[in-house]
């Protein structure tokens, strides 16, 4: 590589860096020079003058450097030779990593700051690959990253899906469509998993089109369902826990959520595995659960997979809130011996307090509760304990013992 540019940062600040954590905030950095341009790769280095790694560089940005790559915590930095084959040995590994799910053909292919490269993302779904990009770090090294993925994965079509809040954070616009083969359009996908059948809509779709980080959690629905239970699946977008729980011996199911384009693809999805005797509702989830419990309906297992109510620290108060009441109307409406499964997407959120949340809720509805599983992000979607908001995916399950 040719000689960069390197950022100082203050007395001490690379202490966290050395532990694996990628983030250098504004506040740790004693000086940028002025050749740094935004977006480009820099060296970081100590107080002392010690090489810590590279990064990207964004000034527009609270997180100023990105690490990309860390010296071991004892010795100094070994700058790498040559950035493309730096970036091919990232997405190798993320793709090798991936090889042992082998229960369908749609997966997290690259995680962003979990596989290496902060700011990237890459969904494989049956031949189709959709890259997120919300770094402009990751911006500028996207040609190199898309190729190497292509040279890997060989896509039958390579889609961008770059919406997000974070790219207006770094300066960025929003960006989507094909990146190749040029002049191709996108259509709905059919992906399998665990030997069933889901419609993928990445134009219209949510993120990029299908929550694969539910997988394993779709999969446990097996030890819950009894043969003709009624199940509730509350947020239900596109219906794959629906879909799973018909799988499972469900006698009926009703799916509600908000999104037209989620509930159609949500009926499709029902029909693509010969499904029948389900419903799809359009309606708020708090609104509808508060009338079912007037009408004292009754269900044996009960999903709540909600959008993220707090993405940061200080809306994690309202969001514990917004999941007890979901806890208590639940709990309200499950018979005896019935299962509630509720998930939080956010970081800041733990398992533990989820559960505590659910035991508060049971107080108030006057019922008794004990813990039946907990649940977390599937496998490609790993995380690393050096970086806590890699561990996003949180859910719990619990039996309703006594009224």
């Amino acid at each position: 590589m040719k000689k960069l540019q390197e950022v100082i940062l203050k007395k001490f600040e690379e202490q966290r860096i050395l532990t694996g954590h990628p983030w250098v905030f504004k506040s740790e950095i004693e000086t940028i020079p002025d050749g740094a341009l935004d977006g480009d790769i820099v060296m970081v280095r100590a107080g002392s003058r010690k090489r810590v790694g590279l990064g990207y560089l964004n000034r527009k940005s609270e997180i100023t450097v990105r690490m990309l790559d860390i010296a071991p915590k004892k010795e100094e930095y070994a700058p790498i030779k040559d950035l493309k084959s730096f970036l091919y040995n990232k997405i190798n590994r993320a793709v090798k990593l991936r090889e042992k799910i082998t229960n369908t053909n749609a997966k997290r292919i690259f995680f962003s700051e979990a596989d290496g490269i902060p700011g990237f993302i890459a969904d494989l779904y049956n031949g189709l690959l959709v890259v997120q990009v919300n770094t402009l770090g990751a911006e500028k090294l996207k040609p190199m990253l898309v190729e190497a993925l292509k040279r890997e994965l060989k896509p039958a079509l390579i889609y961008e899906k770059s919406i997000s809040p974070s790219r207006k954070k770094e300066g960025l616009e929003q960006s989507e469509g094909v990146l190749w083969p040029q002049g191709e359009e996108i259509k709905p996908v059919i992906i399998t998993e665990n030997g069933l059948k889901f419609e993928v809509n990445v134009k219209s779709g949510t993120k990029t089109g299908f929550y694969l980080d539910q997988r394993d959690a779709r999969g446990k629905l097996k030890d819950y369902i009894k043969e003709g239970a009624r199940v509730l699946d509350c947020f239900c977008y596109t219906g794959a826990f629906s879909v799973y729980a018909k799988h499972f011996g469900a006698g009926s199911v009703t799916g509600v959520d908000i999104s037209d384009k989620g509930l159609k693809t949500a009926d499709n999805n029902m029909k693509l595995n010969n499904f029948d005797n389900y419903e799809f509702i359009k309606e708020d989830v708090f609104e509808f659960l508060r009338k079912q419990t007037a009408k004292k309906e009754k269900y044996d297992v009960i999903i709540l997979d909600p959008p993220p109510f707090s993405k940061t620290k200080s809306e994690k108060e309202g969001a514990m809130a917004g999941h007890k009441e979901l806890h208590v109307s639940a709990l309200k409406l499950l018979n005896r011996g019935g299962i509630m499964m509720s998930f939080s997407c956010s970081h800041s959120v733990r398992g533990q307090e989820l559960m505590e949340n659910a035991y508060a809720a049971a107080a108030d509805a006057r019922c008794e509760i004990e813990p039946a599983g907990i649940f977390e992000q599937a496998a490609d979607h790993p995380y690393k304990k050096n970086i806590p908001e890699t561990y996003y995916l949180k859910g719990i399950a619990v039996k309703k013992t006594a009224v």
